[in-house]
């Protein structure tokens, strides 16, 4: 496992953990964490890799701008910043590494995926966790009444396991800045998976129902019995993400 700090404009850089197979590599899984995550997702990320790498798959999982050990404010987010992110990724993987790439977004993460397609036309395969689509009315769940304090132009301080952090008003005008819709059609005719818990208390499952239809031909787990974080079943998760690779990237 190598640690890289890819530079991007006026000097930020974005922390990359990058897991690279023995042998030659078949193709990148690049991975964007959620809202308030990190690359490592909470350790997650190192049994995951490993499984992968021993498939022949390179790893590289990555800190948006704001959060974990990549420059910036976490208050400065947005999904249009962290769309750029994730270009600039993939750019850096793609000249390095010379090899195609598939995304996988968890929660948040997933949204930057899909709007990130129209920009990323060569990415093989798109998988998303717990994937927010229809972002104004996930946020206004999350947020309540600080939701409105923001469409009405005010930042708020807010607080979780993490610590503090601020919300700035950009970032929820920024969603009208993507229409997901338009952006699924990106993925159309490439391989699409899409899991979720059916109890899942922050991005209500209908947002995974209702990317599958605008994606017909998408794969789609709904696991009985998962939150969003997946407790106590990440491993499951795993475990048809890789069965769903395995199928559409390395039999036949």
């Amino acid at each position: 496992m190598e640690k890289i700090f890819i530079p991007v404009d006026r000097g930020d850089y974005i922390a990359t953990l990058v897991f690279v197979p023995e042998s030659k590599s078949r193709l990148a899984v690049v991975i964007c964490h959620g809202f308030r995550g990190t690359k490592e997702n909470s350790g997650k990320i190192y049994a995951f890799a490993d499984k992968l790498t021993r498939r022949g798959f390179m790893v590289a999982a990555f800190d948006f701008r704001g959060s974990g050990e990549s420059s910036g404010a976490f208050g400065d987010m947005t999904l249009t910043q962290q769309v750029a992110d994730l270009k600039q990724v993939c750019a850096y993987i793609g000249t390095r590494y010379q090899i195609p790439q598939i995304l996988l977004g968890r929660s948040f993460g997933g949204s930057t995926v899909i709007a990130a397609a129209p920009y990323l036309p060569e990415t093989r395969g798109y998988i998303l966790w717990s994937a927010p689509f229809n972002l104004p009315l996930v946020f206004a769940g999350l947020l309540g009444d600080d939701y409105q304090r923001l469409m009405h132009g005010n930042s708020v301080v807010l607080s979780d396991e993490g610590g503090q952090f601020e919300l700035k008003p950009s970032l929820l005008l920024d969603f009208k800045a993507h229409d997901m819709v338009m952006n699924l059609m990106a993925m159309r005719n490439k391989p699409v998976l899409v899991v979720h818990g059916k109890e899942d208390e922050a991005v209500a499952v209908q947002n995974a129902c209702d990317i599958l239809a605008h994606l017909p031909g998408a794969t789609l787990h709904l696991v009985p019995g998962a939150d969003h974080r997946f407790t106590d079943m990440v491993e499951h998760r795993e475990a048809i993400t890789i069965d769903w690779i395995d199928r559409h990237f390395v039999e036949g």
